[in-house]
């Protein structure tokens, strides 16, 4: 009789009785395998009783179990130190290398980590998790929501300090891809940083690369993984603002303060308190009318992989849906609601044709549709910050929309319901086909490989736009009669269309090589490569032409007896955007490095892995700034004309310059040097790595602003030179720490810190009338503005201090007292100075965070931080109640609460006295400063795996169940405004998550 197969299922574990996600489990003899998941837990069927289980793991020996009658397993992996140490690779620009080799910074996350965060965008899932990696998210707006990222902080005063984004070995950047891609399809994420891991990318270089792999097949019958994710939405920080009894009240209070009589009597502010007369004596919060208190956004994900020796695949499916935080009106027939619906697809296979030849295909489209309102957010929050609660009721009593000219004298609920909607359609399709060719025949270690890409992007915009007709209410005291004034005609529903499209052609062929020589080893790397990128709908044929790039590449790694390491590596490449002749440039990097714990007297008992690595290279950046071929002089046609002829009646036509053109312009050069350390302990139970780094930035391109007016240069016309320079400092660190004890508690804590100084060397600016005025020695972004000294406290206060009738005519108590830094007797604008010594990003950003897990629940926390960034209340918080005329913008509780009250006890008070058409108090000055540090969680999150004996019974794999939260809590000294947020007052509200999922295994 003919034995029935039956499932086996179990756990894997490590020497430290922890769980090893991704092992392989293979049927001896077939071509059945199965990988255990995230907890280490696998199923497989077996044909029979006598049939044998392998289970193999990166880094650990195999183990052969014979399956017999067992229905449950429970394996322990040996570990194989040496063999995880000398065979752990890690993605590198152009290949791979062994992680132990490496002389270079790179940083890494893994896949399950970045998973933990209930993001539509990859950015805000990385924020504290690598050292080297400062990122800041500005925005929580559906689709606009990407976080800002740079490595190892700001550098460039005019070019761009993104980094360079390389995806499966593609430089993809286009409309910021990587933000938008699946979370679930990525399978490493890497940051190279140092000279030796990106001066193989010459010109391109300089800011460091982000390298992300997406997940492979595997052999083995399918496995499936469904993943869903649903979260209520909360916007944070959303403005405490002061009520319109409160503000006629501050009304008044500006009037008189300065000598005019109130603008509201008693009885017309107790009808603000009690509301008897909505209409006529409106008390709106904005906020509240405009804004939801919660939305919602769902992340969906499927997954299948699997495949044989010949073949494997990985299919990947997204549906992320975003719902933003507008109110709408009912009657609308269409969505003005901020949204953002996207669809993920991922398909990679790869083919094994021959024994020595391989091919791989990689499939990539993101369909993202996304809705707005008819103004933008920045309008739209603009506007929230003028409209005063006592401005306007929601409507008039006839149903109007209350209202005068202009979108910032339209109420806010007007302005986001009855202005129309923009629907947005961008499709994504990337895609790529690589071939390796193993050339051991010609030579025992050589191969070949070629790739090709090809990406579009397709940008449509359809715009509706309308305005509403408004009128102002107005209603006679005694006789009650109501009358309308129209402020604006309604204009219906328009429609204009816009659309860009973008096309990046890629190929790649290179040979690399790698042999052991007895205690010696030997790799080495060659590429070509050519990169042609076009903006196929330009606004015009110098912004159509292809951009287009190409270039050499080599690496040569050398290490003897895995304890004395050498790199050389280099990138020759150009661009056409640079003069003939001068296209092309060379950077080359040197690293070394020396594994003491190889050494024969080291005791490895403690100190398992002790590594000193040091490198220096040149790098650049060819992403300047400014216009295309600044090499070539431009004119204009059309400059006027000239009078000629006897008679002086004719005048023809001119020409004049437009742009002078710099032969001499090239890309930026950056001059860098790392020293860092790792070192493992305890068998790998605790990590820890660290640099020092330096690098000083060569011709950034700048106006030329030391050339002097006689030179002879038409207004607009002086040319743009790579005058500028920085310099960039600082040190990084990583710490990893684990342990399993003996009853199964698994428990982790990782932390990592990046301070990063940039400083201004040269900016081309004219010597400085004043020293402390001179942007040279102050960081990227600094501001010039007053010290403030606080208040003054009465007339004898005003009378014994430095004049400022410079600034404001008549300087009153509870005006901002500044200092008179040059001495003269008066407050001018020679007295303004640096403030603020960190810039507009941090120059500190770090994270930690600790995970538990015992018997199925598992349980994470993380936090991350920043830390020496300024932050500015942009012009007293950009819209300053009554700073021009009165009864415009709201006022915050904060300010009321603290502000300076004339004839009061001042003692504590934080903000000037209000009054109308004050200048004095809302230039830029330390009293509108604040430190950007803070601390927040970022995440947290609580799961159970169900146990596999019930979850077989449904013929699933692995049921994972969790609740995650983010940005759930932050501590900050700003508190009114996200310390994330851009100067001013923010822009759409960051959201705090809370978040319901589901992961099943098929």
């Amino acid at each position: 009789m003919q034995q029935r197969s039956f499932v086996v299922s179990g756990t894997v574990f490590n020497e430290n009785d922890e769980a090893l996600p991704g092992a392989s489990v293979r049927v001896k003899g077939t071509q059945t395998g199965v990988t255990t998941d995230m907890n280490g837990k696998f199923m497989i069927e077996v044909a029979r009783e006598e049939d044998s289980l392998i289970f193999s793991f990166l880094g650990y020996y195999n183990t052969t179990v014979k399956v017999g009658a067992q229905k449950t397993m429970t394996i322990k992996l040996a570990p194989d130190e040496e063999s995880r140490k000398l065979n752990e690779v890690q993605v590198v620009g152009y290949g791979t290398q062994k992680k132990i080799t490496m002389v270079g910074a790179v940083s890494s996350v893994s896949a399950r980590e970045i998973q933990k965060y209930a993001t539509p965008s990859l950015t805000n899932a990385i924020g504290g998790k690598l050292a080297g990696i400062i990122t800041r998210q500005t925005s929580g707006e559906p689709g606009y929501d990407a976080a800002k990222v740079f490595i190892r902080g700001l550098v460039s005063q005019s070019g761009t300090n993104k980094p360079l984004i390389i995806v499966d070995g593609v430089e993809r950047e286009l409309q910021d891809y990587w933000t938008t891609m699946n979370i679930q399809e990525i399978e490493s994420f890497s940051v190279l940083k140092d000279a030796a891991s990106t001066a193989v990318y010459g010109n391109r270089g300089a800011n460091g690369v982000i390298m992300i792999t997406t997940r492979k097949g595997t052999v083995g019958k399918p496995n499936i993984t469904f993943r869903s994710e649903a979260a209520i939405v909360v916007p944070m920080r959303i403005e405490d603002n002061i009520d319109g009894y409160e503000y006629a009240l501050l009304h008044n209070e500006a009037l008189t303060n300065v000598g005019e009589r109130p603008k509201f009597t008693d009885a017309e502010i107790q009808k603000y308190k009690d509301g008897s007369d909505p209409y006529m004596y409106p008390n709106v919060n904005w906020y509240d009318v405009v804004l939801k208190k919660r939305t919602r956004q769902l992340i969906n994900n499927l997954g299948v992989s699997g495949g044989t020796e010949v073949v494997k695949y990985y299919l990947n499916l997204g549906y992320t849906i975003q719902e933003g935080i507008y109110n709408e009106d009912p009657a609308n027939s269409y969505k003005t609601n901020a949204a953002l619906k996207r669809y993920n697809f991922r398909s990679n296979v790869d083919v094994k044709l021959s024994k020595r030849f391989s091919l791989a295909l990689g499939l990539s489209g993101i369909i993202s549709n996304t809705n707005f309102p008819g103004r933008d957010a920045g309008n739209i929050l603009a506007n929230l910050k003028l409209t005063a609660p006592n401005t306007y009721p929601v409507k008039n009593p006839n149903g109007s929309q209350p209202g005068a000219f202009g979108d910032l004298l339209l109420n806010p609920y007007a302005l986001v319901t009855q202005t129309g909607y923009t629907k947005q359609f961008y499709n994504t399709l990337v895609s790529n086909l690589s071939a390796k060719w193993d050339l051991s025949y010609i030579t025992k270690g050589l191969s070949a490989r070629g790739l090709v890409a090809f990406d579009v992007v397709d940008i449509t915009q359809n715009i509706r736009r309308k305005s509403p007709a408004t009128y102002s209410y107005a209603k006679d005291p005694v006789t009650g009669v109501e009358t309308y004034k129209q402020w604006s005609t309604e204009t219906p529903l328009g429609f204009e269309n816009r659309n860009e499209t973008y096309r990046t052609m890629y190929g790649q062929v290179g040979v690399d090589y790698e042999r052991s020589f007895g205690a010696h080893q030997v790799t080495g790397m060659l590429t070509a490569e050519r990169r042609e990128f076009t903006n196929v709908n330009a606004g015009n044929s110098v912004q159509n032409l292809p951009e287009r790039r190409q270039g050499l590449i080599g690496r040569v790694t050398y290490n003897y007896d895995y304890r004395y390491l050498l790199q050389l590596s280099a990138g020759y490449n150009g661009s056409e955007n640079f003069p003939k002749g001068k296209r092309y440039g060379f950077f080359p990097a040197i690293g070394a490095g020396w594994i003491v714990s190889g050494e024969k007297f080291w005791n490895r008992n403690v100190i398992s892995l002790l590594k000193l690595r040091g490198n220096y290279g040149i790098v650049g950046n060819d992403r300047i700034g400014g216009a295309r071929f600044l090499y070539l002089s431009t004119y204009n046609k059309s400059a006027g004309g000239y009078v000629f002829g006897i008679d002086q009646n004719t005048n023809p036509g001119g020409k004049s310059e437009a742009r002078i053109g710099n032969v001499n312009v090239t890309w930026e050069t950056a001059y860098k040097t790392d020293l860092g350390f790792d070192l493992e302990m305890f068998n790998g139970k605790v990590v820890l790595s660290s640099t020092l780094f330096h690098e000083r930035r060569d011709g950034q391109l700048l106006e030329r602003r030391t050339i002097p007016i006689y030179a002879g240069y038409p207004p607009g016309t002086v040319p743009f030179g790579n005058v500028g320079i920085t310099e960039n400092k600082g040190f990084e660190a990583n710490l990893q720490l684990r342990n399993t004890t003996k009853k199964g508690l698994y428990y982790s804590f990782t932390g990592n810190f990046t301070f990063a100084k940039n400083t201004i060397i040269e900016n081309d600016a004219p010597p400085a009338l004043y020293p402390y005025q001179d942007f040279r020695g102050s960081a990227i972004g600094s501001n010039l503005g007053y010290r403030a000294l606080g208040f003054f406290q009465d007339q004898r206060d005003i009378d014994n201090s430095p004049s400022q009738t410079a600034l404001q005519s008549v300087i009153r108590p509870g005006d901002i007292k500044y200092e008179d830094i040059n001495k003269d007797g008066k407050i001018t604008t020679a007295d303004r100075t640096i403030i603020g010594s960190y810039g507009t990003e941090p120059q500190i950003m770090y994270g930690f965070g600790a995970t538990a897990a015992w018997k199925g629940f598992d349980a994470t926390i993380f936090f991350t931080g920043a830390a020496r960034r300024d932050f500015f209340f942009t012009q007293g918080w950009t819209a300053w109640a009554f700073s021009g005329q009165a009864g415009y913008y709201n006022v915050m509780q904060q300010v009321y609460d603290k502000r300076f009250v004339v004839g009061g006890n001042n003692a504590h008070a934080e903000f000037p006295a209000v009054r109308a058409g004050s200048t004095n108090n809302y230039t830029g000055s330390t009293l509108w400063q604040r430190s950007g540090d803070y601390l927040r969680i970022k995440n947290a999150e609580i799961g159970y795996t169900i146990p596999v004996n019930v979850t077989k019974k449904a013929s699933l794999k692995s049921v994972r169940v969790f609740i995650q939260g983010t940005n759930l809590a932050t501590w900050d000294k700003i508190k009114v405004i996200d310390p994330e947020s851009d100067f001013g007052t923010g822009g759409y509200p960051i959201p705090r998550n809370y978040n319901f999922g589901l992961e099943a295994n098929f």
